[in-house]
């Protein structure tokens, strides 16, 4: 079985053989499966199973919310469990360095 990062949930996903081979034959990526478990509608399924889509709807609903929080930032705590402050960003205040966590 191969193993995926999943940056957004935090750990690791395995990949089932099947899944694998869905993979390759289908043009899936890595992110793409990130994306799509951490952004997509969540649907239960028979089989104890859910199943995350990324419909045409839920990919214009986030891209509207995109553009509305550009040049806007959250203020957390080290610990990250309390927002500090919400501010817009200026030129001053941008910056691409990623924090490392």
């Amino acid at each position: 079985m191969e193993s995926i990062f999943n940056f957004f949930g935090g750990g690791k996903m395995e990949l089932s053989k099947h899944a694998l081979t869905r993979k390759q034959q289908r043009g899936f990526q890595a992110d793409d499966i990130e994306l799509i478990t951490f952004f997509g509608n969540c649907v239960a399924r028979p089989g104890n199973v859910v199943e995350y889509q990324m419909t045409q709807k839920r990919k214009k609903h986030l891209i509207q919310a995109l553009d509305r929080i550009e040049d806007k930032a959250v203020l957390l705590s080290h610990n990250e469990t309390t927002v500090v402050t919400l501010y817009n960003l200026d030129k001053k205040r941008r910056k691409e360095n990623r924090y490392d966590r």
